[in-house]
């Protein structure tokens, strides 16, 4: 409770009484604690008692039922529940004190008491207690930092508090009670966040939140590649977008290209650039600038490493694997024939063909499939048929008895079983 009461030169009320003395004519005060309105007063004539004696808002004035007649603080229902009273006095001299507590910003107002004395009537004072409520605030030094620089958070009221308590505070950053950061010394941008403070032993009277904002330049930038194809391959399309960390954000973006010490500035100011299709190169090393009004940082992406390298290795490794396999296949296929003709030639194998007449009508399909012996008789065989071509008119021949060419004469005829 903040004691409101000091000596103070008297007032005169009325021709037999005086004010000896009051409280302060301005008390500042917080949000949620009280205030004394506290006045002392003496009657010369002591035949003439104290009656009544009040204190009131003289803001509250078009409250009254009559404006001319100021109505008492109990009367009021603004403070309903809220006041103390306590008086002395005797022999002319009296002394009353009138306590809000549980201040309100609505209590601030200018207060006057009213005296009723016997034989003299109602007197009102001149002068009163001009009281100001305020509420906790956390003003920031310097308002807006930049990362690294020194910022300090001050608790503190809209008016300078009376009699200058000594007062404990609790602060809150986003929430979360913290240590008392009144210094942030290395602010950083993780130090950016809402602050609230509170007075202790009133943690229900949190100040409202200030938000700290710590601006700095851009940094981890970063370009990320987006394709029309699941790879980058030749002739494909590709997206480069660039990405930044930066606070405020970034104003603009500036891409580069660079071929061996030549660099050149692309096309456009926005976070995405777009490789035409067909232009890619080998040695050409793409990077973007991001900048916004603290500073600004560049990010590099080069075609020639991981991102283009691995992506056409894959296909040229398959094309490298099917060719090898294919190749193993014909060496197996040639070794085996070859093989196979070096069993004929060990082992020859000789069928004969029948010359009885019942096997005149045998076709040339059947002729031919008997007609093998050992490879080199086989082609003396098919020599001389092939001389004698323009005699034969048909397709096929049948083997007649007949007609019977003069190289089946060195067939021998089977036995019959």
């Amino acid at each position: 409770m903040i004691s409101l009461y000091h000596l103070r030169e008297g007032i005169l009320l009325a021709e037999d009484m005086a004010v000896l003395f009051c409280g302060k004519k301005s008390v500042c005060t917080l949000e949620g604690l009280s205030v004394e309105l506290s006045c002392g007063f003496t009657i010369q004539d002591t035949r003439r008692k104290l009656k009544e004696f009040y204190w009131f808002n003289n803001d509250n004035r078009k409250k009254w039922k009559d404006t001319t007649i100021p109505e008492g603080l109990s009367e009021d229902p603004q403070y309903y529940g809220r006041l103390l009273h306590a008086g002395v006095g005797g022999y002319g001299q009296y002394f009353h004190t009138t306590t809000i507590i549980d201040l309100r910003p609505s209590d601030s107002a200018e207060y006057k008491f009213r005296v009723n004395t016997q034989n003299s009537g109602w007197k009102n004072s001149e002068s009163g207690i001009t009281v100001f409520v305020t509420g906790l605030k956390v003003i920031k030094n310097p308002d807006t930092v930049k990362e690294g620089q020194k910022v300090t958070l001050t608790c503190s009221t809209m008016c300078t508090l009376s009699n200058n308590p000594n007062l404990t505070y609790i602060w809150y950053k986003n929430g979360r009670r913290l240590t008392n950061p009144k210094t942030l010394k290395s602010n950083l941008s993780k130090d950016a966040g809402s602050y609230s403070c509170e007075l202790v032993g009133l943690e229900n009277q949190r100040s409202l939140a200030a938000t700290l904002i710590v601006r700095y330049p851009p940094r981890s930038t970063t370009v990320t590649v987006s394709t029309d194809q699941n790879k980058i391959v030749e002739g494909s399309s590709v997206t480069l977008t660039c990405s930044s960390d930066a606070n405020p954000p970034m104003e603009k973006y500036t891409w580069y290209k660079r071929n061996g010490t030549k660099v050149s500035v692309l096309q456009g100011e926005t976070e995405s650039y777009t490789i035409p299709s067909g232009s890619l190169g080998y040695i050409d090393q793409y990077f973007c600038e991001a900048k916004n009004e603290i500073g600004a940082q560049n990010s590099t992406w080069d075609l020639t490493t991981d991102d283009r390298l691995v992506n056409f290795l894959a296909p040229v490794l398959w094309v490298v694997a099917v060719l090898t396999a294919g190749t193993l296949l014909v060496l197996g296929y040639y070794t085996l024939k070859q093989r196979n003709r070096g069993e004929r030639a060990d082992t020859p194998r000789v069928h004969y063909v029948s010359n009885d007449a019942s096997n005149a009508d045998v076709s040339e399909k059947e002729s031919i499939d008997h007609l093998y012996a050992h490879p080199k008789e086989y082609n003396d065989i098919q020599g001389d048929i092939d001389e004698y071509d323009d005699i034969q008119d048909d397709t096929y021949t049948a083997l007649q008895r007949d007609h019977r060419l003069s190289m089946y004469d060195t067939i021998p005829k089977r036995e019959s079983p």
